[in-house]
């Protein structure tokens, strides 16, 4: 049975509320209001309305040290990136960044959302990061590159060949 007209209008004025939510200096601030916004998008995506114009609101809210607030943005991140590559670069130089935290967990995190992607484009950006995630002092880290490796193959394997 579809759903009546009035029902997706009122999701996507919700969207367009979630997006002045994520501009908001003071809901950023609150990690509770955060993880709450963040919440709603992911559960937005789950339900298969498209979020993915937040695409950029939520790059700006990764910048967090909250863990749970960034697996969320992570998961929406890959799973839109491959509609948004355009903007994908944005979301490629925050995991990159983060994968050079001083937290092992966010280090992995970023790593594993990384070698999510399935974007041939960004596999200059990869290599190196696996690189030293295989020589990271954590053994998650390692464990993340490692699997990131067969990813690697899975998406180029003539950069996996090459070395």
């Amino acid at each position: 049975m579809p759903q009546p007209a009035y029902f997706v209008d009122h999701k996507r004025g919700e969207v367009n509320e979630l997006r002045g939510l994520l501009r908001n200096p003071k809901v950023m601030r609150d990690q509770n209001r955060q993880r709450e916004v963040t919440k709603k998008v992911i559960a937005y995506m789950t339900l298969g309305i498209d979020v993915s114009k937040l695409f950029s609101e939520m790059i700006m809210a990764s910048h967090t040290k909250d863990l749970v607030i960034k697996k969320m943005i992570y998961l929406y991140l890959c799973n839109y990136a491959k509609i948004k590559k355009d903007l994908a670069v944005l979301a490629i130089n925050t995991l990159r960044k983060d994968a050079q935290d001083d937290d092992p967990m966010i280090r992995g995190l970023a790593l594993r959302s990384l070698c999510s992607l399935n974007i041939p484009s960004i596999v200059e950006y990869v290599v190196p990061l696996l690189r030293s995630g295989v020589k990271d002092s954590s053994s998650y880290v390692r464990k993340t590159a490692a699997i990131g490796c067969a990813r690697l193959f899975r998406i180029s394997p003539e950069t996996y060949n090459a070395g």
